[in-house]
């Protein structure tokens, strides 16, 4: 019988949609501002090269558990900081936004529970997902999705080296993505707490949602309409998603982009008809 959790879909529906909703706004207002934004194309294969070396970099580092945990502390951090400022900065003036960034981080730091991790994240993919947007072509976009759904495929299920990064990150209590609970009590657990009761909960990494925002961030210059469409079905590849994860006949981590990028590509093809 097929199974589906309403009252774990629900969540990732929220935090997905709002994370969408907030990256395509602020895409919407950065590109309506007189502010610098990247030019088209900046984004080059020699990206992936350097993301590439920094993953094998980590892999190396696996041994050095305080190393790893300061390193993915760092860069969770700066991601936060980043992504709000963008998206703070993209409708509220200086010194405002700056402020706004500072609580936000504050926050982050200070109440370390699952809530306030995933409002970071929110935050953080929001932003950083809509400036790399407005700085690449829908085409790279594309090719990103593409290239890194198979990655994604390999490092899962042949290679396992993404399941070890995510165990490095959850032992380091820096996880790069959604903390979901089955239960809403579990957004107050702190994170040490969730941690140690992971079975309670689901992670969706930060690819599988930013790269779809990225996909529909590239289209605000084109057309903010077909902006919307494509992040209507990457939900609806998010739908997929939860569907294959709850009905596996043993919980095991899985490649979640594959079907949310094949999703989040049929609503751009959509837009070109």
């Amino acid at each position: 019988m097929v199974k589906f959790k309403l009252n774990l879909f629900y969540k990732e529906l929220l935090l997905f949609a709002s994370t969408l909703v907030l990256g395509i706004f602020s895409a919407n207002r950065l590109l309506a501002s007189s502010q610098p934004l990247a030019s088209q194309g900046e984004f080059q294969i020699q990206d992936l090269i350097i993301l590439a070396i920094f993953v094998i970099v980590l892999l190396l580092l696996r041994r050095r558990k305080k190393v790893l945990s300061f390193i993915y502390k760092f860069f969770l951090i700066l991601i936060i900081i980043s992504g709000s400022q963008i998206v703070f900065g993209s409708f509220l003036s200086y010194p405002i936004n700056i402020i706004s960034t500072l609580a936000v981080i504050s926050v982050f730091l200070l109440y370390k529970n699952v809530f306030t991790h995933n409002l970071g994240i929110i935050l953080g993919i929001a932003g950083v997902g809509a400036i790399i947007g407005l700085g690449i072509t829908p085409r790279l976009a594309l090719f990103l999705l593409l290239i890194l759904s198979f990655y994604d495929i390999l490092a899962v299920y042949k290679t396992k080296h993404m399941v070890q990064m995510a165990k490095d990150m959850i032992e380091s209590g820096a996880i790069f993505g959604f903390v979901i609970p089955s239960q809403i009590r579990g957004f107050l657990y702190s994170r040490n707490e969730a941690r140690s009761k992971m079975d309670e909960f689901m992670v969706l990494g930060s690819g599988d949602i930013g790269l779809p925002l990225i996909m529909a961030c590239s289209l605000v210059p084109i057309s903010l309409s077909s902006a919307i469409i494509t992040a209507i079905f990457s939900l609806l590849g998010l739908f997929a998603t939860h569907m294959i994860f709850v009905n596996q006949s043993q919980r095991r981590p899985m490649a979640a982009l594959p079907p949310i990028a094949t999703m989040t590509i049929i609503g751009y093809l959509i837009t070109l008809i």
